[in-house]
């Protein structure tokens, strides 16, 4: 797989064999530009010959006519970074990306000579998010806010469009936790009846995993409500580390749940329709917790 390279000489257009906002989450391709978590199907771009001579007349004639197709390629043009594949700028939280933002990012990751390919897409899109929000604590907090607001009003499925200062924050977010609990209570319940009836091993595992990810996200929510009222650095500090590790946790477990659902390593269920109900109900949500918790842990990263 080809990778980025300084360009030689000077070009109106410079192709790069990848995408930050490419993502292959448990096999399900993803595009991620401008937080859309689009389904997208994969194919092959030769961004190598294209490049050696790259005007924005050829690029555009490689577009897709489709909103599926994915090159996993992005090129700049006039200070801008755009998709190969679609043509739309890169934006990510609302900002679009620069060419000037991109060249940090690559350098930042890239210390040295080196190959960035589709490989290094998340990393990138990490540097990329951290940059937009400038790496400083206040940007942080307004990030959390959005963040928790954004997906309370999503698994609560209010009638809003998008979220702005006319949602109210608290009222939303305790709706959330209040669902959270009552999710984590139903999975508690599933547990004890069936370590109660001995059932297969696999299923008692997944239910566990579910109440246990239900207990995270109610205290990392918790926790984003606690820091809007701290003043002092030195405990805002303490408590952003607190809220990292909790990311964290929720995102490998996540990941852990997805791959099992995904693979079908859980079975003796087909006969509960509830079950069945919030195991759907999961999977529909899973690559948006993916996607968020992932890019809290990769900005507090970066910013640490």
């Amino acid at each position: 797989m080809y990778g980025w390279k300084v360009p030689l000489v000077e070009r109106e257009v410079t192709i790069y064999n990848f995408c930050p906002c490419f993502k292959d989450f448990e096999g399900e391709l993803i595009c991620l530009n401008n937080d859309s978590l689009c389904d997208i199907e994969h194919s092959i771009f030769a961004a190598d010959i294209l490049n050696q001579d790259a005007s924005l007349e050829v690029v555009k004639q490689f577009q897709a006519t489709d909103e599926k197709t994915c090159y996993s390629s992005i090129y700049t043009y006039n200070g801008s970074v755009y998709c190969s594949s679609q043509g739309f700028k890169i934006r990510i939280h609302r900002e679009d990306i620069t060419e000037d933002m991109l060249m940090q990012a690559i350098r930042l990751y890239a210390l040295g000579p080196t190959e960035i390919t589709v490989d290094c897409a998340s990393c990138i899109y990490g540097i990329l998010l951290a940059l937009v929000l400038s790496q400083d604590q206040a940007s942080i907090k307004k990030y959390l806010d959005e963040f928790s607001l954004r997906v309370a009003v999503k698994f609560t499925e209010m009638e809003l469009d998008e979220t702005d200062e006319t949602v109210p924050y608290f009222e939303t977010v305790q709706a959330y936790l209040v669902k959270l609990l009552e999710d984590q209570y139903y999975w508690q319940n599933v547990h004890e009846n069936l370590t109660e009836k001995e059932e297969p091993a696999p299923l008692v595992d997944f239910v566990s995993k579910m109440e246990h990810l239900n207990r995270l996200q109610f205290v990392f929510y918790s926790q984003v409500l606690n820091i809007r009222g701290i003043e002092s650095s030195r405990l805002l500090v303490r408590m952003l580390s607190h809220i990292l590790r909790t990311s964290r946790d929720i995102l490998s477990l996540n990941e852990e749940i997805h791959t099992l659902v995904a693979t079908n390593s859980v079975g003796g269920y087909e006969d509960d329709e509830t079950l069945i109900s919030k195991l759907e109900d999961y999977m529909t949500k899973s690559r948006t917790l993916d996607h968020f918790f992932g890019n809290i842990a990769d900005i507090m990263k970066s910013s640490s």
